[in-house]
């Protein structure tokens, strides 16, 4: 066991000690509501038998056309007898589309996904997954809505879109696909009936693919890291708290997320209250609603860099819904542990 968790430790080192990043990548305040998008290894990886979750995130409120980011994903798990319950693999997928600016740059990818988990003690009270996500990706942008320099016109002193472009012709598509890999890594610890611990890590765009309008080799999607922790604690009865620290690392650009949740439960309704912090950024009040397994979040990002005084304090929001489903028997005696609250 402790060799495993070395292994593990000394593999995210290698990783994230050797990033050299040039490419960024949309991203979530809510990075709890989007676990397939952050890591592939929580594929499968929940207390019931299937799940589904939407992500819709508004950004750069302030700007005259906010960047929109929207998620859709599920997954599942199966259990082979040959395993005999000491392991089980996950199954799913998501679909994201992203758009940025007056330009339309777009992003839309499907991703499948495939996670391996080994119990690694009787009750498989600790266990760790190993993930990985193969998709495709297709980017597009409506260059009749771009403006260029050579368009100005000193006659009517603005930028005038009837003059016709040189630069339009160095774009040579204004849609290209590319494939995309994605692997993960987590490890899990139900430590008793009333805390419990996860940590992981991730890369995204693992083959560093080609991303040019231009028909250039030279620009490729450099690799994304996230190490993320997590820690699950029953208070009471009533009260659960989920602190969490999400670090993430791409285009030369670091990014830390941290905070709590905070949920109480009143018989089959809980309400979830937290507050994060985008390090340097942003501030992050969040609530929740949560009923039958079906739980509703929004957020919204109050901008508190020095870039409060353009964006007015507006920085984005958040809406995020997830349903999990229990209606096997079979995966019910299946012997996962996860925190019962």
């Amino acid at each position: 066991m402790k060799r495993f968790v070395g292994v593990i430790l000394f593999v995210f080192a290698l990783f994230f000690g050797t990033a050299t990043v040039l490419g960024q990548d949309v991203h979530y305040s809510q990075m709890y509501a989007s676990p397939l998008y952050i890591n592939p290894g929580f594929t499968g990886n929940f207390d019931c038998d299937f799940r589904a979750g939407l992500n819709y995130r508004q950004q750069a409120a302030s700007f005259t056309i906010p960047y929109e980011t929207y998620t859709a994903w599920g997954d599942t798990r199966y259990y082979p007898k040959f395993l005999h319950q000491r392991g089980w693999v996950g199954l799913g997928g998501h679909l994201y589309y992203d758009n940025a600016g007056d330009g339309d740059l777009t992003k839309v990818q499907g991703m499948l996904m495939v996670n391996y988990t080994q119990g690694f003690n009787s009750d498989n009270s600790i266990y760790g997954s190993l993930g990985v996500g193969l998709g495709i990706t297709n980017r597009t942008i409506n260059i009749n809505k771009l403006i260029f320099n050579n368009q100005w016109s000193d006659t009517l002193l603005a930028f005038d879109p009837s003059i016709i472009s040189t630069d339009i012709s160095l774009i040579k598509n204004s849609t290209i696909f590319y494939p995309d890999f994605n692997i993960g890594l987590v490890f899990h610890h139900l430590v008793d009936e009333n805390w419990m611990y996860e940590f992981g890590g991730s890369i995204s765009h693992v083959t560093r693919p080609y991303e040019s309008f231009y028909g250039s080799n030279s620009s490729r999607l450099e690799r994304k890291y996230i190490a993320h922790f997590t820690l699950q604690r029953i208070l009471s009865p009533e009260w659960l708290i989920k602190p969490e620290i999400y670090f993430i690392t791409q285009h030369g650009v670091q990014e830390t997320i941290f905070g709590a949740n905070l949920v109480y439960s009143a018989i089959e309704l809980k309400l979830h209250g937290g507050l994060w912090h985008r390090l340097g950024r942003d501030i992050i009040p969040m609530v929740g609603l949560e009923y039958n397994r079906f739980l509703m979040m929004f957020s919204y990002d109050i901008n508190v860099s020095k870039q409060r005084v353009a964006s007015h304090y507006q920085g984005g929001f958040e809406l995020s819904l997830v349903k999990k489903f229990c209606a096997r028997v079979s995966t019910k005696r299946a012997p996962c542990k996860y925190l019962s609250f």
